[in-house]
């Protein structure tokens, strides 16, 4: 067998390449922000807000409510220091956070 491109690769590997390629955060960075969210914002504010989507440097969050939303921009900057700490990257920049419309709720 030749040590060619056709030998087996990591799927972790196959993934980051995938995710590069897309311009996708790296699965470290996801893993930190929506799997540890608890740990970086702390549970009462889990509780209230998700992250939804990171969209190049921009984490986009949504909020319960507008007293959290606004909870969460005046903590951006400790926040975007938590993420990079926690997932060894600084890709999140920024932070934008959306209320959730009345009457939907998020995904169980």
């Amino acid at each position: 067998m030749s040590s060619g491109d056709d030998e087996p690769k990591q799927l972790g590997w196959s993934v980051e390449r995938l995710l590069h390629t897309m311009k996708a955060p790296s699965t470290d960075v996801l893993e930190a922000v929506f799997l540890q969210w608890p740990k970086i914002v702390g549970e009462d504010v889990a509780a209230h807000a998700q992250p939804s989507v990171i969209d190049g440097r921009t984490l986009v969050v949504i909020a319960d409510d507008p007293t959290w939303a606004s909870q969460l921009q005046w903590l951006e900057s400790e926040l975007i220091a938590k993420i990079a700490e926690v997932s060894g990257s600084d890709r999140v920049q920024t932070i934008k956070v959306r209320v959730r419309p009345q009457g939907s709720r998020p995904p169980d």
